[in-house]
């Protein structure tokens, strides 16, 4: 079994299109505070913070002890949105979001995702280790090109509260696909996964949680 460091229904959707057997468990994670200012950099250590709290977690306080030696590995993710060099997470409020759209009109930017994947090794004895000693990580960055954005668009999307909760502010699974014209790289990386990073991290792993 996986268990998710997030509580993003995106992340949980593309498990689930996959019938990956996952769990859920959020991460305390302060991402306010993080001082790195390369994206790269702050997305990946975002990720590895997130799946090594919730693996501490799992170490320190589960006491369902069958259940816990049925966890092989943690996943946590991060995404932050690049443009013209300014880091955007998520909009803190519907001016925020509205200033963003109005800035991406017509314009490209880069949303990175940090990925890590805890996990436990297999021993010498063909066993799984109790501890998470494995460690698998790695951005991927997937360039999108937006549409030109009218001001009554803009002013129904935010309206719609849907930019709140995705990193840049726009969703591209949402009503905010609308303005999305095109991307050069990994789609699913775009919802905050990506998918083929993730498949082939488990394969490195020997974790096989496919249903």
């Amino acid at each position: 079994m996986l268990i998710l460091a997030s509580a993003s229904k995106a992340r949980r959707s593309l498990l689930n299109q996959l019938s990956i057997n996952f769990e859920v468990m959020v991460s305390n994670i302060d991402e306010e505070n993080s001082q790195f200012r390369n994206i790269k950099d702050l997305v990946q250590r975002l990720a590895i913070a997130k799946a090594q709290f919730v693996q501490s977690e799992i170490e320190s306080n589960y006491n369902d002890l069958s259940k816990n030696k049925k966890i092989l590995g943690v996943l946590g993710c991060d995404s932050l949105f690049e443009f013209n060099g300014e880091i955007f997470g998520k909009p803190k409020n519907v001016f925020e979001a509205s200033q963003r759209l109005k800035m991406i009109s017509s314009q490209s930017g880069v949303l990175h995702t940090g990925h890590c994947l805890a996990y436990r090794r297999i021993n010498k004895a063909n066993k799984r280790e109790e501890s998470f000693e494995g460690l698998i990580k790695g951005v991927v960055s997937t360039s999108i090109d937006f549409c030109e954005i009218s001001d009554d668009f803009i002013d129904y999307y935010v309206n719609t509260l849907e930019p709140l909760k995705c990193a840049g502010g726009f969703s591209i699974d949402g009503k905010g696909s609308t303005i999305i014209k095109g991307i050069n790289g990994c789609y699913s990386n775009v919802l905050g996964l990506s998918l083929p990073w993730l498949w082939d991290s488990l394969d490195k792993a020997s974790i096989n949680t496919y249903g």
